[in-house]
């Protein structure tokens, strides 16, 4: 899939780096768990696999989408180095694993891969959600009522009149699990103190297999006007513990593109430094 975003947002990652209940047992199947987003904006989804490698670094390996065969391995904190191997050609051999975020189930993170492309180099931004490089996966229960879930976001965005650059807020969330349908807010804020803000309702929730993506039905808003985009998630941990989550939405105002990770009940507890 390829959409693009009228939004004047997401060179703010290049330029960060020039300067428990019951239910049915269920196993996951492995769908598109990866946004790229590239120059002009452009999104699309493919497949990743995250793990541990030999050295103790992040793992990501693309498995398909026009990165397929590209492996970067990164120090695995916030502004880790990383090194990019089997990438297509004009992709540099560096990178910057430019967030992440772990918990005990769940990983996210936004590999920027830098490319020359037109004899320029520009920054791509790899988000994808997996199990932790740490944790077995194994099947999820879910819950069979309402479930609230509260976390964290990180995001690359803009706005049309104001500020660009990286973002960060709060998440929360209610999964009703008996309906099959989830909510998401968002609420941040740019370094400046301006308020950012979205929201994805009617979000399903596949009961299969713990995953869920907005659909054709889906209302998403971005600073209380409708907007368009994607969400991808599932639920990790034996009782769907924790939630995590890649996006991107715009509209006139501006957008952003980003990752979550939400903790199952009221506090962020399960998000690891």
């Amino acid at each position: 899939m390829g959409k693009f975003l009228a939004m004047p947002l997401l060179a703010a990652a290049s330029v960060v780096i020039a300067a428990c209940g019951g239910g049915k047992s269920i196993t996951a199947a492995p769908p598109s768990n990866t946004l790229s987003v590239g120059p002009s904006n452009t999104v699309t989804e493919a497949r990743a696999d995250v793990s541990r490698a030999p050295s103790g670094q992040i793992l990501l390996q693309m498995t398909d989408g026009p990165m397929a065969g590209m492996s970067v391995e990164c120090v695995d904190a916030t502004l880790g180095r990383c090194i990019v191997t089997g990438g297509p050609d004009g992709t540099s051999a560096e990178g910057v694993l430019l967030q992440r975020m772990h918990g005990q189930y769940a990983f996210v993170g936004n590999f920027n891969i830098l490319q020359v492309l037109d004899g320029n180099l520009q920054g791509q931004s790899i988000y994808v959600h997996s199990t932790s490089p740490d944790a077995s996966g194994g099947p999820v229960n879910l819950p069979q009522d309402r479930t609230q879930y509260t976390g964290a976001f990180h995001a690359g965005a803009g706005l049309a009149n104001g500020p660009s650059g990286m973002v960060n807020g709060s998440v929360q969330m209610v999964a009703d699990f008996n309906q099959g349908v989830l909510s998401v807010r968002m609420d941040g804020s740019f370094e400046d103190g301006t308020a950012l803000n979205a929201s994805f309702s009617n979000i399903t929730i596949n009961a299969s297999n713990g995953q869920f993506t907005t659909t054709d039905d889906s209302i998403i808003l971005f600073q209380g006007a409708l907007a368009d985009g994607d969400m991808l998630g599932a639920f990790y941990g034996p009782f769907a513990d924790e939630a995590a989550g890649i996006f991107q939405t715009g509209n006139d105002l501006g957008g952003m593109s980003g990752m979550f990770l939400a903790c199952k009940g009221l506090s962020t507890d399960c998000i690891q430094p």
